[in-house]
């Protein structure tokens, strides 16, 4: 293992936040929080200056969420590994920013400092973090969105199952999208083809699996 300190950046829009993780990490040997900030647009700035090894970032903020300054340091500073450190524990969010921003690690803020310290260590020597149950569930969208993309569904095909999973009828439908209530039960019937599904209640159930729904 490395003995180089690790250097350490902090995004919250809450300053106590801030204070508190410095308290916890400040105390530890080869740990130096050298950047904090409440502001995502301010701390991609200082980041211009100082070398990072680690940020831990909030997802929920006022001006720039931490996701959009996530993906800002992935393509001006790759070499900076991100931990999540938020509230916001949606595994197709996470697993979005997995994806797109190459975050290696994700933490609730109820987090022990012994898990925090674990994660900082294991996240610095190239490993990733996360807890058994969170991966099971970026998984099962990983599965869910292939799935998804097997079905080679049209726009106009997601359109309309959204609209029948509101409860339209074909006419309906139909009126809703400018089409004639032929058009509609063709891709009606198209669509529980494609789906394997027989009825509107194993769609509507599928369409919520697969996140098909606004």
């Amino acid at each position: 293992m490395s003995t180089m300190p690790i250097k350490i950046a902090i995004l919250d829009d809450h300053q106590i936040v801030i204070d508190g993780l410095k308290l916890l990490l400040e105390n530890q040997e080869r740990l130096n929080v050298v950047l904090e900030d409440t502001d995502g647009f301010s701390l991609l700035k200082k980041l211009e200056e100082t070398k990072v090894d680690i940020a831990l970032i909030d997802l929920i903020m006022p001006q720039i969420s931490g996701y959009e300054t996530s993906l800002m340091i992935q393509e001006k500073f790759p070499e900076i590994k991100i931990i999540i450190l938020s509230m916001n524990n949606d595994p197709k969010v996470i697993y979005d920013l997995v994806e797109r921003a190459d975050i290696k690690g994700f933490l609730p803020k109820s987090v022990n400092k012994a898990e925090l310290l674990a994660a900082i260590y294991k996240v610095n020597e190239g490993g990733m973090y996360f807890s058994d149950e969170l991966i099971e569930e970026l998984q099962s969208v990983r599965s869910n969105r292939e799935q998804a993309r097997e079905l080679t569904l049209s726009d106009r095909e997601v359109e309309i199952i959204r609209l029948i999973c509101k409860g339209l009828t074909n006419r309906e439908i139909g009126s809703e999208l400018f089409i004639s209530e032929f058009t509609v039960a063709t891709h009606r019937k198209n669509i529980f083809r494609k789906t394997n599904t027989h009825n509107v209640a194993t769609l509507i159930a599928l369409a919520t699996r697969l996140h098909l729904l606004k």
